[in-house]
C-alpha cells in the first residue's frame, strides 16, 4: 500500500492548498525522520548523469517554488532527488500575494498559483545554504529580482553557496509596443550575468517567449548561446484565470502542461543543436514522462506537482519507473539516453 496516496493525501486534500503546503513545510523541518524514511539519491548507478561538471546521482530534481528560502534542504536531500532548486531567492523580504494563492485541479492533476514571489530575503537563504555542510546532491539556487540590477546583484551574492544557478528572467517591458526592447534587455542581462558568474547557469525560458511572442524564442535561445551560458529550463507554464485565487489569475502547472513542455523541449533541442543543455520542468509525474523528456533532448527534469499528487516517494518512484522504461527500450543508462538524444553537433 502506498501510505501517501491512501492515507496522507486524502487528509491534506481536505484542507486548502495553501494550508497543505504550510503543513508539508512544517513536517520537513526535522531532517531525522526523512533520513530514515528516504532512500537517498543513489538509487542505481545507471541513473547518474553529468551536467557541466556536476554529477547528478539521478536526473530528477526538485523544481523551485516548494522550498523558496532553502529552509528544507537538509530533509529534501534524503528523498531521492538528483538535485535541489531552492527559490526563488529574492534580495529583500517580500510577503507575496494574499491567500488564497495556491489551488488544485484534482481531476487534471494540476496546480495553480499566484504566489507573487514571497521571500524571506537572500541573507536568510544564504545562511541556510551555509549551514548545509554536507550535501548529498547538488544545489541549483533559483535567483530572481524585480529588476535586472537586482538579478545581477543576487547572482554575485548567492553563487558562492550554490553548485549552479537557475535564472528567472522576467521581461521588464510587457507592453506590445515594447516587446522587442524586452528581448534586447534580456540579452543584455544574460551578457552581464555571464561576465560575473563562476557557476553553471541555466536560464528559464521567459513565459512570453514561448506563449505570447513565440516567434522570439529562437532569438532568446541565440542570446543564451551568445552569452555562453550552459543551458535553459523549459517549462510551458500557462495562464489560468480563476476566482479561486486572490488575484483572479495565476500560473498553471502539473499534468496539464506536460505536452506543451515536451514540445518546447523538442523545439529548443532542434534550434540549439546540442549547444544548450535543457532541464525540463512541467508535468513530469512518472518514469515514462521523464523518459520522454530525456528522449526529446533534456538532460534532466524537475518536479513539483508530482510531490503533491504522489507524495514524498515521488522522486524514488519516478526513478524506479525510469529504470524499467530504460530496460524495456534497451538503453543501458540515463547518460546513454541523454548522449543519444543530443544532436551530433554537441559531440563534435
Amino acid at each position: 500500500m502506498d501510505p501517501y496516496t491512501q492515507l496522507v493525501r486524502p487528509v491534506l486534500f481536505r484542507v486548502s492548498a495553501d494550508r497543505a503546503h504550510a503543513l508539508a513545510q512544517v513536517a520537513l523541518r526535522w531532517p531525522l525522520p526523512w533520513r530514515l524514511l528516504g532512500s537517498g539519491p543513489h538509487l542505481d548507478s545507471r541513473l547518474a548523469v553529468e551536467l557541466h561538471g556536476l554529477r547528478l546521482p539521478n536526473p530528477v530534481g526538485l523544481a523551485p517554488g516548494f522550498d523558496k528560502d532553502a529552509d528544507l534542504l537538509a530533509s529534501l536531500q534524503h528523498l531521492g532527488f538528483g538535485f535541489l532548486a531552492p527559490g526563488a531567492i529574492m534580495r529583500d523580504y517580500r510577503p507575496g500575494n494574499p491567500a488564497p494563492r495556491l489551488g488544485r485541479l484534482v481531476e487534471q492533476q494540476g496546480l495553480i498559483n499566484c504566489m507573487g514571489l514571497p521571500s524571506k530575503g537572500r541573507e536568510h537563504a544564504i545562511a541556510n545554504l551555509r549551514r548545509l555542510a554536507r550535501r548529498h546532491v547538488p544545489v541549483f539556487a533559483d535567483v530572481q529580482g524585480v529588476s535586472p540590477e537586482q538579478i545581477l546583484d543576487n547572482v554575485v551574492a548567492i553563487q558562492p553557496y550554490a553548485d549552479a544557478l537557475e535564472l528567472s528572467l522576467a521581461c521588464p517591458n510587457t507592453a506590445d509596443t515594447d516587446r522587442n526592447k524586452g528581448l534586447a534587455a534580456v540579452a543584455e542581462l544574460l551578457r552581464e550575468i555571464a561576465r560575473v558568474r563562476n557557476r553553471p547557469v541555466f536560464s528559464k525560458v521567459p513565459h512570453e517567449f514561448h506563449r505570447e511572442r513565440h516567434d522570439q524564442l529562437p532569438a532568446f535561445l541565440d542570446a543564451c548561446l551568445a552569452a555562453g551560458i550552459e543551458g535553459v529550463i523549459a517549462s510551458a507554464t500557462g495562464r489560468y484565470e480563476t476566482t479561486r485565487l486572490s488575484r483572479g489569475v495565476g500560473s498553471l502547472a502539473g499534468k496539464p502542461i506536460f505536452q506543451d513542455t515536451l514540445a518546447l523541449v523538442r523545439e529548443i533541442a532542434a534550434h540549439a543543436g546540442g549547444r544548450l543543455s535543457i532541464i525540463a520542468s512541467g508535468g513530469v509525474f512518472t518514469g515514462r514522462d521523464a523518459y520522454e523528456m530525456l528522449a526529446a533532448g533534456a538532460s534532466a527534469v524537475e518536479i513539483y506537482s508530482a510531490l503533491v499528487y504522489r507524495g514524498w516517494l515521488a522522486p524514488v518512484l519516478i526513478n524506479r519507473e525510469l529504470l524499467t522504461v530504460l530496460a524495456a527500450e534497451g538503453i543501458p543508462s540515463v547518460q546513454a539516453l541523454v548522449d543519444r538524444s543530443r544532436p551530433a553537433l554537441a559531440r563534435v
